[in-house]
């Protein structure tokens, strides 16, 4: 279809190109043959897609430049919402199932945008897939589609075990004009976007605590955009964080009012860093795994270390909180190796959980759960349609007891009151936390 003084396909042809694509080929939709040759041959990583999707330019970089998806999908956040766009199945960002013209989704979360891109490592498993498509597409079974090529090659590399993750379209333009006129629509559709500064308020995470959301990120991405323009990157914010937090903590200790009132604005400021790190890193797409290790244990030390200067500011006035200090970090150590551990287990069990074959068009899951349901489901189901009420997501989210709500205790109780009432209401919150967090898991380990 026409585009400006092109096509939609050159247009798409020439995004890819200026996000160092050295190789484009164009082939029939039913080929998987050709495919199956090109992956063989290639001499890095191959991008599957339709030759009729228009959005722009930061989502195709999204997919392709960011390593946390070394292979994986482009998706958008609700699935049924796009009508030329398949339902996906996930669970902390890994899919785990994608639909098809052939293939159902018992429970879709997202929607697969129709590009798939695979790792030079993965590539082996891309050629064995497209090698099944082959030989099914020669004796199809009944339904079997012939000409939705990279909607059947995700399903194949989910169902061969490999790992595929997610890269999202957030709130950038997509769409698969069917025709001249939809083609000229996408047109004066896209323009109305303001590229950049939708890329700027995807930096911030889609799912995060109240008081992060409402009272931090709106500010905090406007410091990652000035980090960027500067140069700084993401470790070195990181580091200036605990640096700060290990300031709010030293003016705990004094055991003064001034010196919790400063710690407390300290520590939000330190918070705002930690904020700031994680939504450079998005917007700059500069994510490393040492970053990652480095970011999760500054957020413990700096935590732990306030808490030390609280309780030494507190036995300098003469009211020592040694117990209170000791059961405060002990609950929120045994919180931090519950989180670890679940995510660790998680990931073992999608790992080992066997898949079922290319040519079956349903993913085993449970469509919904029904009065004959087990229990853990009907309790599941019921608790995340409470989402639908205004607000109760956000009531949800504090109940967890983030860091950030932690640190807004903190800084609240400390600068108001006394070390004392910062750990009671720490232990207290911090519990409750606990045992909701654990009665869902448990939940979850049963269905």
């Amino acid at each position: 279809h026409p585009w400006e003084e092109g096509t939609v396909l050159t247009r798409l042809v020439g995004q890819l190109e200026s996000l160092g694509v050295e190789a484009v080929h164009v082939v029939d939709p039913g080929d998987v043959g050709a495919m199956a040759e090109i992956a063989r041959s290639a001499p890095g990583g191959v991008l599957v897609g339709y030759g009729d999707i228009v959005t722009h330019r930061a989502a195709l970089a999204g997919l392709l430049r960011d390593p946390r998806v070394p292979t994986g999908i482009l998706a958008s956040d609700a699935p049924g919402t796009r009508a030329t766009a398949w339902d996906v199945s996930t669970d902390r960002g890994r899919v785990l199932s994608v639909g098809s013209p052939y293939h159902s989704v018992s429970a879709p979360k997202h929607a697969f945008l129709g590009l798939v891109k695979v790792a030079p490592g993965d590539r082996g498993a891309l050629v064995e897939v497209a090698g099944r498509l082959s030989s099914l597409a020669a004796d199809p079974p009944d339904g079997w589609p012939a000409d939705d090529v990279p909607a059947l090659l995700a399903v194949g590399l989910v169902r061969s075990g490999l790992r595929l993750n997610q890269s999202y379209l957030r709130e950038l333009f997509w769409a698969r004009p069917q025709s001249a006129g939809e083609a000229r629509a996408a047109a004066v559709a896209i323009e109305g976007y303001d590229e950049q500064q939708v890329v700027l308020d995807s930096a911030v995470k889609p799912t995060d605590g109240f008081f992060t959301t409402f009272f931090v990120s709106p500010y905090s991405k406007y410091i990652a955009r000035w980090g960027a323009r500067r140069g700084l990157t993401p470790n070195q914010v990181t580091t200036a964080s605990m640096v700060v937090g290990t300031l709010a903590a030293a003016a705990f200790a004094t055991g003064e009012r001034w010196g919790l009132v400063a710690g407390a604005v300290l520590l939000q400021l330190a918070f705002t860093l930690d904020c700031v790190d994680g939504q450079l890193a998005r917007f700059t797409m500069t994510f490393t795994k040492f970053g990652a290790w480095l970011d999760s244990t500054f957020d413990r030390a700096k935590e732990y270390v306030v808490y030390a200067g609280l309780a030494i500011g507190a036995s300098r006035s003469g009211h020592p909180v040694w117990l209170l200090a000791g059961a405060a970090l002990t609950l929120q150590t045994v919180r931090h190796a519950l989180d670890f551990s679940w995510h660790a287990s998680m990931q073992h069990s999608w790992a080992v959980a066997p898949q079922r074959p290319l040519e079956d068009p349903s993913d085993g899951g449970r469509v919904a759960a029904a009065a004959t349901a087990p229990r853990s489901d009907q309790v599941l189901h019921g608790w995340g349609r409470l989402n639908r009420l205004p607000g109760l997501i956000w009531v949800k989210r504090m109940l967890a007891f983030p860091i950030g709500e932690r640190f807004a205790a903190i800084s609240i109780t400390a600068a108001l009151f006394t070390p004392r009432t910062t750990f009671v209401v720490l232990l207290a919150f911090g519990g409750f936390a606990a045992l909701y967090g654990l009665a869902g898991r448990l939940l979850r380990s049963v269905r």
